[in-house]
């Protein structure tokens, strides 16, 4: 049978598949986070490494890329303030920054440490700030995919075991704990390092959906 002439072909209908790019962000609550960061045993030299990475990660919204990229002399001091300074995403070198709470500090001195290298020894060490502890590769720096690895393998040790969570999920809890803290979108930008303010507007646009009770009152209306 011929088909009709008045149906249309298909392919007129058909939509390009392109990423969204304001799909959800996955992230962890504060309490998510102390539940992966407390179940990290922080004996050893890889339990203390995997500790101050994420704690940075998690607290400074760093990229794997601005982690793995961390050279032990990047921690430093601007003003009165310590920073890392960060080579971000497309940049040749340093350029960029973020401060560093004394916490985070303290966690990263601590692991430094057991490699021997103390507080005064940061100013003029060029080694990676992460390494690996591999047998294979012991001392080298530790890569993205490490990075990621390291990252999955604590998440799912806490009981967070869902592909939405990955490496990037730290940063996604950076920006929108610093908007449900109050801080401004500016501020968290600057924070994460975006380029364009519309990036972090994605983090301001979830936190207002997940709190929009429209779903939950409709639910009441007519079950209730």
């Amino acid at each position: 049978m011929r088909a009709s002439a008045n149906i249309p072909t298909l392919p007129k209908y058909i939509k390009s598949g392109k990423v969204n790019r304001k799909s959800p962000k996955s992230y962890f609550e504060a309490a998510q986070v102390k539940e992966i960061l407390d179940q990290i045993d922080q004996t050893t030299q890889a339990g203390k490494r995997d500790y101050a990475l994420l704690v940075l990660l998690f607290t400074c919204g760093l990229r794997t890329i601005e982690a793995s990229r961390a050279k032990v002399k990047d921690i430093t001091i601007l003003g009165a303030s310590r920073v890392l300074l960060v080579q971000g995403k497309g940049k040749a070198d340093a350029s960029d920054y973020v401060p560093l709470p004394d916490h985070v500090y303290t966690v990263l001195t601590d692991y430094l440490t057991t490699r021997g290298i103390d507080a005064k020894d940061i100013p003029a060490c060029t080694e990676p700030l992460f390494t690996s502890t591999s047998n294979r590769s012991k001392g080298q720096t530790l890569s993205t995919r490490s990075i990621s690895k390291i990252c999955k393998t604590r998440f799912i040790k806490a009981g967070f075991n869902d592909p939405k969570w990955t490496a990037h999920s730290t940063r996604h809890t950076a920006g929108i704990l610093s908007l449900e803290l109050g801080h401004s979108q500016r501020d968290t930008q600057l924070m994460l390092r975006h380029a364009s303010g519309d990036t972090t507007n994605i983090y301001l646009h979830q936190i207002g959906k997940l709190g929009n009770s429209a779903t939950a009152d409709i639910s009441k209306e007519i079950f209730d």
